[in-house]
């Protein structure tokens, strides 16, 4: 049996130029109006983006989940900088691949996807994105390897 979770997505010919996934977020289920060790997961979509530094999640998935955030960070942009709440939550993957303990700044406006896979989660796995035969695959595998992939 391995000792590792993995998963492999064919990327959709209509979405070449970006990878977005089907994900569970795991949501503290709040009891007494505290938040236990009991979680639901909500699926929704999530954007692989190597070029964000850390996880975001959407303001419409915040208010829909009722989640709470007990600190702030600074977000820098093209545009400037913001303080964002952070939310701490957990991410499955397919194939039940697990990133526990996430903190997630928050987004605004209206994306296909309610979170954003940076470096954070990407480096705690393997990662390769393959394009034979024109065909776009992304895999992950969690935990990391013991040697690197070399072409």
């Amino acid at each position: 049996m391995a000792d590792y979770a993995a998963f492999t997505f064919r990327v959709p010919d209509n979405h070449r130029y970006s990878i977005v996934i089907d994900i569970e977020i795991l949501v503290p289920v709040p009891i007494q109006g505290y938040p236990q060790n009991q979680k639901i997961p909500i699926t929704t979509k999530a954007l692989i983006d190597t070029g964000a530094s850390r996880s975001a999640i959407s303001s419409a998935f915040v208010q829909a989940a009722k989640l709470f955030s007990y600190e702030k960070c600074t977000i820098r942009m093209a545009k400037g900088e913001y303080i964002s709440p952070v939310y701490t939550v957990d991410i499955m993957f397919p194939h039940k691949m697990l990133t526990e303990k996430i903190k997630a700044a928050e987004f605004s406006g209206k994306h296909e996807f309610d979170f954003i896979v940076g470096m954070d989660i990407l480096r705690m796995v393997d990662m390769a994105i393959t394009n034979a035969g024109g065909v776009t695959v992304l895999s992950l595998r969690s935990p990391p390897g013991s040697k690197h992939i070399e072409f």
